[in-house]
């Protein structure tokens, strides 16, 4: 799992400090802090000369607050755990994408998990950064209805997989991850193609955006779970998110749908 390049954000010095002590005693003590900052005008010098990875970051600061800060030096190309007192600010954070969301004072589990999720992410976006990405995606959208298949591509190989193959796509930016069976065994290969080229490509009797981030195949639900954030369980025991405005949809789309024998 790849490595955690910290910087640790907070106008309270006591805070940062606890923070880092936390981290590294409790939680990881493989994380590597480049450094604190007590400022976002500290913060974004620090940003720009360090190259974090990740940056764990308080809300309320004296002369511009988090939000005020990342919308003036976006784009951003690290990923973003807050770290406050203050939990009205969660679905504002969550809108930018953030990682995770710690209330103070700090409880250890609480903080596991945030890294966990961020080893994760860190990971993901250093796989669109550095691998060999598979960018042929050979037939053309303008042919679809004659198609039963793509061709997923890369330096070293080309594999057919059939439509029907396909369990879900996760959008990752610019690039989409593609979840699919071979020999009963799940592989996924990244595609420097976006999500929503797939939704016109894939057929639209079995597949359906159930989120801004996920076209599944519809052959594979085994239940739908309606909860405050919907989701869908699939036949391998997934879960996936259903976008809340996407529900209504996804039940209509249901209701006339026909469970192929794929």
């Amino acid at each position: 799992m790849e490595t955690l390049n910290l910087l640790l954000v907070d106008d309270e010095q006591e805070a940062c400090m606890n923070l880092k002590h936390i981290l590294l005693d409790y939680i990881d003590k493989d994380i590597n802090i480049l450094d604190v900052a007590h400022s976002t005008k500290d913060a974004e010098e620090k940003i720009a000369r360090l190259k974090p990875n990740a940056v764990f970051l308080d809300i309320a600061m004296p002369n511009e607050n988090a939000f005020q800060f990342l919308e003036r030096i976006s784009p951003i190309n690290f990923e973003i755990v807050f770290v406050t007192a203050y939990d009205e600010y969660a679905v504002r954070a969550f809108k930018l994408n953030a990682v995770d969301y710690v209330l103070k004072p700090i409880h250890i589990e609480d903080l596991r998990n945030a890294v966990e999720k961020l080893k994760e992410k860190v990971f993901y976006r250093n796989i669109v950064n550095n691998v060999p990405v598979y960018n042929e995606l050979s037939l053309q959208i303008g042919q679809k209805k004659k198609q039963s298949q793509i061709i997923l591509k890369d330096n070293h190989i080309m594999e057919a997989v059939p439509f029907k193959h396909i369990h879900y796509i996760k959008a990752m930016g610019s690039y989409s991850m593609i979840y699919y069976f071979k020999n009963r065994e799940e592989k996924t290969f990244l595609m420097s193609r976006p999500i929503s080229e797939y939704e016109d490509l894939l057929p639209k009797d079995s597949f359906f955006r159930i989120h801004r981030s996920y076209l599944l195949n519809c052959n594979c639900i085994r239940k739908i779970v309606k909860e405050e954030i919907p989701s869908v369980i699939l036949q391998d025991n997934t879960h996936l998110p259903i976008g809340r405005r996407r529900f209504s949809a996804l039940m209509s789309f249901l209701e006339n749908f026909n469970l192929s024998d794929a």
